[in-house]
Formats: C-alpha cells, sequence, structure tokens
C-alpha cells in the first residue's frame, strides 16, 4: 500500500472513531482536507432560527421586536409541534428542545405591529425565499411553497421550488401583508 493512499485511510478511520455518536457526519476529499457536515436533524430552535434567516435574506422581515415568527413542524407520532419567538431573538429556547427533521415544516406564520415597509417583487421574493430554505435544508426541488398575504386583492404566490418563477409576474407585495407560508412537501 503507498504512504498518501495509508494516510487517507488512517485519517478516514480516526475520523469515523472520533465522530460516532457525535451528531455529525465526516468525509474526506480528494486533497486529504476533512469536511464535517452536521446531521440531518436539528433542535427545533435552531429550526426557526433558520427558517427566520431565510425570512430576513427574503426582505419578507426586518428581524425586529415588532415581528413573530411561528413554525409549525410535523412530529414522529405525526402530530404537530410548534415554536415561535420575536424576529429579534438569536436564540429560542423550549423545555426539551427536541431534534427533528428540518423537511417536516409545513407551515411559517409571521404576525407584525406597526410595520411599515416598501412594496416588493411578489416573484423575486418568492425564489429568493425558496433558495434560502433550500439552502438550509427545509425545502428541496418540486416541493411547494405558497406565500399568502392578508390583503385581498393579493393573489396567493405559489410554484415549486427550483423553478425560476412562481405564478405571478410583474406583481408587487408589500411585506406586511404576508402572514403565512405554506409548505407542501413532493
Amino acid at each position: 500500500m503507498n504512504k498518501k493512499l495509508l494516510t487517507k485511510t488512517l485519517i478516514a478511520s480516526a475520523l469515523v472513531l472520533t465522530t460516532v455518536g457525535s451528531g455529525f457526519h465526516s468525509s474526506s476529499n480528494y486533497n486529504g482536507i476533512n469536511n464535517v457536515a452536521k446531521a440531518s436533524e436539528i433542535t427545533d430552535s435552531e429550526l426557526w432560527k433558520n427558517v427566520r434567516d431565510a425570512l430576513k435574506d427574503a426582505n419578507i422581515i426586518d428581524k425586529t421586536d415588532n415581528e413573530n415568527v411561528k413554525v409549525t413542524y410535523k412530529i414522529e407520532n405525526g402530530g404537530e409541534n410548534t415554536i415561535e419567538g420575536t424576529a429579534n431573538l438569536e436564540n429560542i429556547s423550549t423545555s426539551n428542545n427536541p431534534k427533528i427533521n428540518p423537511q417536516n415544516v409545513t407551515k411559517i406564520n409571521i404576525t407584525r405591529k406597526n410595520s411599515n415597509y416598501p412594496n416588493i417583487d411578489a416573484n423575486n421574493t418568492w425564489k429568493k425565499l425558496t433558495e434560502k430554505l433550500k439552502e438550509k435544508n427545509i425545502v428541496n426541488n418540486g416541493d411547494n411553497v405558497s406565500i399568502l398575504s392578508t390583503d385581498p386583492k393579493d393573489e396567493t404566490v405559489f410554484g415549486k421550488v427550483g423553478e425560476d418563477k412562481s405564478n405571478v409576474s410583474n406583481r408587487y407585495i408589500n411585506p406586511k401583508d404576508i402572514n403565512e407560508i405554506q409548505i407542501t412537501k413532493k
């Protein structure tokens, strides 16, 4: 066995031994540099923070104490749990902080008080939101994401993750009217 292959084998073996049971998975690329990726399950507070950050990145919220983000997700027994907090929080703690699969999110509710936002392009907002949710492993290509509004004049903005456009084009929506995001798995 050549020295380079032996070194890679020993590094990989050491990683397996040190990461078993730690909640982390390791891999090694061809340069011998090791990459560590978190396991697919995260706490509900990490899930909430990922959703909150995706909403901020899509310009749907400003992360202030005037905004509240509530995330609904499925649990193992088929029921649902929720976690919510004001958008300016960096950490949320629940009594048991269970590990959950971020793919189990079904709904995101947003409430605001005294909000004053400029209108935003509905299709661009939908696209940015779905990209950010996908980056955070909350949705996959083919999942349906819908943005609902309290304004009766606003059409629901929806589409499949991975597509370039939602069902609307050349439409503007005011973020203060966005009150719910629905996620339907393919």
